[in-house]
């Protein structure tokens, strides 16, 4: 929307409290568990039946997405459902922290601490 198209008091946003600021020893970025992709083909995690179960569900949940849809996919079996979409279903993804146009597991050279989302 461009800017000034919502009045400031029609904006609603909860109010931060500062109780005291801590300066930071050590302020490297890191990654507590870093999930990369390796380029290839997505790997549903487990082995044997527990496996073809897993992706007979990301299979299907993977029809429910339209073209043009807004998702939150959340964390295990539901963020796998993006890496089978329809040939042409294009969705933008939302992860749990607000970031819109999430994208796959980015390859361990592209990984950026200040980019992540629930699900590593």
């Amino acid at each position: 929307m461009p800017v000034g198209a919502i009045e400031p008091d029609q904006v609603h946003l909860p109010e931060v409290y500062v109780n005291r600021i801590v300066k930071a020893e050590d302020t490297t970025k890191r990654v507590e568990f870093a999930t990369v992709s390796t380029g290839g083909t997505p790997e549903i995690p487990g082995k044997g039946e527990s496996k073809i179960k897993r992706e007979r569900i990301v299979r299907r949940a993977s029809q429910e997405l339209k073209d043009g849809m807004y998702v939150n996919l959340g964390i295990g079996i539901p963020t796998l459902c993006s890496n089978f979409l329809a040939p042409g279903v294009d969705i933008t993804l939302q992860s749990e922290n607000g970031i819109l146009g999430l994208g796959p597991f980015p390859l361990a050279a592209d990984l950026d601490p200040d980019l992540i989302n629930a699900g590593k």
